[in-house]
């Protein structure tokens, strides 16, 4: 057997699983060296804290610093100067008041423009999505007190709400049902409200007018026509008018008889 043939090849030494053997023993405890598992991790190490050397360092203020001390760090970390350099945009709904005293809070909490354009976008976002559901809220409300009002006055609803709203016109304030109350719902989606002005109207038509007190002599009187078809509408099937038990039965057969009056020159 050749010689060649005869040697037997000798095998590559396994690395090591510790790449801190080769090191001298006082270098293996360093608590530093702790969190490094390889050699390649060692380099990663040693490169960040070359490109480290000559970067500005930045001192974190202690428990005891004064408000000029945080002042330092946040005008080094990219504060404006002034509260108006402030470069963002807040929700529609943010008018000129909001928006510098939200300007000034930014700046008072040492906000970077950046950090404070962040927080202006998250603010519109939210507001958007609350304005939404605040109006859906309302929706969902006005719906309810018409389906309450509806049970209420049954086929006479449509005729109750335009009473309503003659009232307010006849006191010159049509715009008292966009006046918002403390729980956000509008005074013309409030029930009480509404049926307020239906009474008042009642009342009016029931008393005011046959006394013939201020504001209604002045109107135009109904034609027989339009007095014969208030009648047939108030005396329809399925009304008040024949329902002795209803609460409202008592007016109508008065409206009732009063229209009939009228009609006939009585």
């Amino acid at each position: 057997m050749s010689e060649e043939q005869g040697a037997v090849s000798a095998e590559p030494a396994a690395p090591s699983d510790d790449w801190k053997s080769g090191l001298p023993i006082e270098m293996q405890s360093d608590p530093s060296l702790q969190h490094i598992g390889s050699v390649e991790g060692m380099a990663k190490s040693f490169i960040n804290a070359q490109k480290m050397v000559g970067a500005e360092k930045l001192a974190v203020p202690g428990n005891w610093a004064t408000d000029e001390d945080w002042d330092l760090v946040y005008n080094k970390l990219g504060r404006p100067a002034e509260s108006s350099e402030y470069e963002f945009e807040l929700g529609e709904d943010a008018n000129e008041e909001f928006t510098d005293w939200f300007r000034d809070a930014a700046h008072k909490s040492g906000l970077s423009n950046r950090q404070a354009a962040q927080l202006a976008e998250a603010y519109s976002e939210f507001s958007g999505s609350a304005l939404q559901q605040s109006e859906t809220q309302l929706e969902q409300h006005r719906e309810a007190v018409e389906t309450e009002l509806r049970q209420e006055y049954g086929g006479q609803f449509q005729e109750k709400m335009d009473a309503a709203n003659e009232m307010l016109k006849e006191f010159d304030a049509p715009d008292l049902t966009d006046m918002r109350m403390a729980d956000g719902t509008l005074l013309g989606d409030n029930p009480e409200m509404v049926r307020l002005m239906v009474k008042l109207s009642d009342y009016i038509t029931k008393e005011v007018s046959e006394d013939g007190l201020a504001g209604r002599n002045s109107r135009p009187s109904l034609s027989d026509s339009d007095l014969q078809s208030r009648i047939s509408t108030l005396t329809a099937k399925n009304t008040p008018y024949w329902e002795k038990m209803h609460p409202d039965h008592e007016r109508v057969v008065s409206e009732v008889l009063r229209l009939r009056e009228q009609l006939h020159g009585e």
